[in-house]
Parts: structure tokens; C-alpha cells; sequence
């Protein structure tokens, strides 16, 4: 039983309070603590009868927070409701009355709004804007969700459409949602409804698509940390116009796309790629599944998330385009990033170093995996950080060279089943150039960002066979097949 005492005042009170010692009596029957012992239908039925409960208190809600907000008009001054109670905005009073959010008390204003009966300037009656929705929602038959997905689209064609027109759609729309359209009886849920109501915007606003287009194009952005997360990682984000959105899922698309099954399987060596037919491992840790030794079936499958795989492409794309002649030049040089590490770290393998333009120190690994498809024009510091000598470019792969590579090997990643183009890739010393290994076409291969790394951290090896890149999965990550 609720412990709330029986309210004082109107009818509405008395039978609110009410309903919430009998919505107590409920939660006491339903046992939350132990929904296990339902059946499945069971749950699904009183689950809907719950969300029915819900969408009736959502109008509830919504109603009263319009009269909130009319309440709290700022013409009020400080007789407003807001004011007096503190609050600059009804949605800051709304908030605390219901310990929703603030983009939740927003909503509910809105549809609220759009939803009530209005009061015309001579104080007549005048029906909701959106009746077909204002019945549905009142009736808990749609949520605030599908209330605001449609008048929010309907409202922004209104200037520029007919009204007969706005009432179909919003019709349309409301049957939709409720499962009374073209599907009888499976209601669309509110996102659906989101993407019904925009093309339904699109089609009664034909006019207006211009200068929304234009307004998202003003609206374009990117911006990227100049520090890392405590995990080591630099944040990025932004939003880009709708066909450099399909393009970069295009191209994203046609890279990802699952042409063969990942597996590890043996091929014959004169064909230039490696025995592991694979599309990738962890480094961090085993991603073969029942691989066995010496012609013995093999198969890895790759364990990158959709999210790392997409990460890893972007790497690529930055790549092909720091490559590209088309980029412009830095002192007769393209776009170069800049490693300062002391010499003891280099020589011990181990410590940190600093990327100029990254206010983080970074791991020698990352250091090494920089360094292994880069120029590298040595600068000698003494101890005070005076530049003592200038060294000569060393190391890197030019140009021809890659282009060789890309003839010998093929358009994409050396590691079979990668379909990262190879312009994409980053140019490995089959022999470590530290080991003596020279910069020359039979001494490299070149490698996605995601596998260069797998290799140089020994999930694979690299051996160079009849001059041509041969990948050989390490002996560590592979499972015999003991119980056999």
C-alpha cells in the first residue's frame, strides 16, 4: 500500500491519489522481484498493459506541463508560476515537480502544446493543432515519443503546405502508430513513426528541402582532441551533410562487406599470399578456433567489433590521404607527424615518447608502429634540447616502390581476405630496418593499419617467399585439437 495520506482539494486530487495507492497494490501483485515465474505471454501482456498505463500518464503529464508553461509565460513577470516558485524556465519547475530531465520536461511542453485545446485571442475555445494525435495520445494509445516525432514534422511543413494535406498525413501517421494503418493491428514504434513523418514532411514540403539543405550545410562540423582519454585514445567527432554521409557508408559498406567467410585455411605458396587466409586477429589475446598444425584444418575469425573495424578503415582513409599528391604541401613536404623519443628508448624498447600536436606521452609500441612506414629524419639534442646535428631521410618506402608492391601483391591489404585498398596501407620492412633490413621492394609488404599492427606485435610473422609476402598466423595463437 501506497503511504501517501488522502489528498485535500478538487475531485482530480482525491481520485489521483487513489490511483496511486492502487498502482502500489498493483506493483505489490505484479512481484517485480520475481517476473521469472511468468510465462512468456504473461509478460508480454502485462508488459503492454503497463505501457498503456504509462502512455495515459504521459498525456496526463504533457497537458499539465503546456499549462505549466502557459502559466509561467514571461509577460507574468513575477507572478509566473516558474518565477514564483525560482525557476527562469517551466522546464526547470518541471523538472523538479517530476525528476525527469531537461530535454524530457522540453518534450513534454511541446506535445503538450501542439496536443491541448487552445484559447483564441478573444478567448474563444479552439481545438488542438494536431486533434488526430491529441485523441490518440489522450486515449494512451501513443506516447509522447510518436506525439512529438509527428507534430515535430508536420509542424516544420506547416508554413508551406495545405491544410487537407497536413490532415492526411497526420492521420496516416497516427494509424500508423496505433496499428490501425496498412499493417492492421502491429503498431509502428516511435522511431518508425519518426522516419513515416519526415517523408511525409519531404512530400508535403517539397519547397522547403532547399534551404534546409542549406542550413545543415552551415551546420557541418569536426573537431578533434588534442589529448587522450584516460585509456590512451584521442576523441573525435562532428556531423557531415547527407551525401558525404552515403558516400562514407558506401565506401565503409564496400570494404567491410563479408565477400568470404574468415577463415584460416592453407593455400598453396606460389600465390604470393600466406598460408592464413585471414581477415585479422587480436592481438591481445587467442582468435582462432580450432586451428591444428600442418595441413590440418586452420580457422580464425576475426573478433573486431563492427565499431573497430569501421576505426580501422578510417585509419586507411587517412593514410591513402596523406599520401595523395593532391594534398597540399608543407615546406615541399606532405603532411608529416612529428615523434620526439630519446635514443635510450629506441634502444631499450620500451617508454614513452611524444607526438607533436598531442599534449599525451605515448607508448613505445605506438612510437614503433609510426615508425615502421615513415621517413624518419633523425635531430640530435644535447641535454638542454639545443639541436646539436642533422641527420639524413631514412627508412622510408617511396613512391615507386609502393606502386611496385601494390603490382606484385594486389590492390588491397597483404593479409588474405583485407579488403582495405593497399593505397590505404602502411609499408612494412619484412626485415626490421633496425635489423638491417633494406628499404627495397623484396624486403617490404604493405599492410592495413589494423594488421600492421598484429604483425608487430606477433600475431603474425612475415617472411618473404619466391620475392612475394608469405603470412604465417603465430604458433601461440593456435588451438590443437587435444581431445581428438
Amino acid at each position: 500500500m501506497s503511504d501517501l495520506l488522502p489528498a485535500l482539494g478538487s475531485e482530480g486530487e482525491a481520485a489521483l491519489t487513489s490511483l496511486l495507492q492502487h498502482v502500489g497494490d498493483v506493483l505489490t501483485v505484479l512481484d517485480l522481484d520475481h517476473l521469472d515465474r511468468l510465462s512468456g505471454d504473461q509478460l508480454l501482456t502485462q508488459m503492454s498493459q503497463v505501457a498503456h498505463v504509462l502512455r495515459g500518464s504521459e498525456a496526463a503529464l504533457a497537458a499539465m506541463s503546456a499549462e505549466v508553461a502557459v502559466r509561467s509565460d514571461p509577460v507574468r513577470g513575477g507572478e509566473g508560476l516558474a518565477a514564483k516558485h525560482t525557476y527562469q524556465r517551466p522546464s526547470q519547475l518541471i523538472e523538479v515537480i517530476t525528476g525527469l530531465s531537461s530535454a524530457t520536461a522540453g518534450r513534454l511542453i511541446r506535445v503538450g502544446q501542439r496536443t491541448t485545446q487552445r484559447v483564441s485571442d478573444a478567448g474563444l475555445p479552439l481545438p488542438p493543432l494536431f486533434p488526430a494525435v491529441s485523441k490518440a495520445l489522450h486515449e494512451g494509445l501513443i506516447g509522447v515519443d510518436a506525439a512529438e516525432n509527428i507534430t515535430r514534422e508536420l509542424s516544420l511543413a506547416a508554413p508551406r503546405a495545405e491544410v487537407e494535406h497536413l490532415a492526411i498525413a497526420e492521420t496516416a501517421l497516427v494509424e500508423q502508430a496505433t496499428g490501425a494503418g496498412w499493417r492492421d493491428g502491429l503498431p509502428l514504434s516511435a522511431d518508425l513513426i519518426a522516419i513515416q513523418a519526415r517523408q511525409w514532411r519531404e512530400r508535403l514540403d517539397e519547397d522547403g528541402i532547399e534551404p534546409r539543405t542549406e542550413k545543415a550545410f552551415q551546420k557541418r562540423d569536426f573537431w578533434i582532441s588534442r589529448t587522450t582519454t584516460p585509456d590512451g585514445l584521442v576523441k573525435f567527432g562532428g556531423q557531415v551533410t547527407v551525401d558525404v554521409g552515403g558516400k562514407l557508408h558506401a565506401l565503409l559498406d564496400a570494404i567491410l562487406s563479408p565477400r568470404t567467410d574468415d577463415r584460416y585455411l592453407p593455400t598453396d605458396t606460389d600465390t604470393g599470399h600466406a598460408s592464413p587466409a585471414v581477415d585479422g586477429a587480436d592481438p591481445a589475446g587467442p582468435a582462432v578456433e580450432g586451428a591444428v598444425d600442418e595441413g590440418e584444418e586452420v580457422q580464425s575469425r576475426d573478433r573486431r567489433t563492427a565499431g573497430q573495424k569501421r576505426a580501422d578503415v578510417f585509419a586507411a582513409m587517412i593514410d591513402a590521404l596523406a599520401r595523395s599528391d593532391d594534398v597540399p604541401t608543407v615546406t615541399g613536404a606532405s603532411p608529416t607527424v612529428v615523434v620526439s623519443v630519446t635514443a635510450d628508448v629506441l634502444e631499450r624498447q620500451k617508454g614513452t615518447g611524444q607526438i607533436v600536436g598531442i599534449n599525451t606521452p605515448v607508448a613505445y609500441s605506438t612510437i614503433k608502429q609510426i615508425l615502421s612506414d615513415a621517413d624518419i629524419v633523425p635531430i640530435f639534442l644535447d641535454p638542454d634540447g639545443a639541436i646539436v646535428a642533422l641527420g639524413n631521410t631514412q627508412r622510408g618506402f617511396n613512391r615507386t616502390q609502393r606502386m611496385g608492391m601494390i603490382a606484385r601483391d594486389g590492390p588491397t591489404c597483404s593479409m588474405p581476405d583485407c579488403q582495405i585498398p593497399a593505397t590505404g596501407c602502411e609499408a612494412h620492412h619484412v626485415i626490421e630496418y633496425s635489423e638491417g633490413g633494406p628499404t627495397h621492394i623484396d624486403n617490404g609488404a604493405l599492410f592495413c593499419w589494423y594488421h600492421h599492427r598484429a604483425i608487430q606485435t606477433g600475431a603474425f610473422t612475415v617472411e618473404m617467399v619466391n620475392r612475394k609476402p608469405k603470412v604465417t598466423i603465430a604458433a601461440w595463437l593456435r588451438r590443437k585439437p587435444y581431445f581428438q
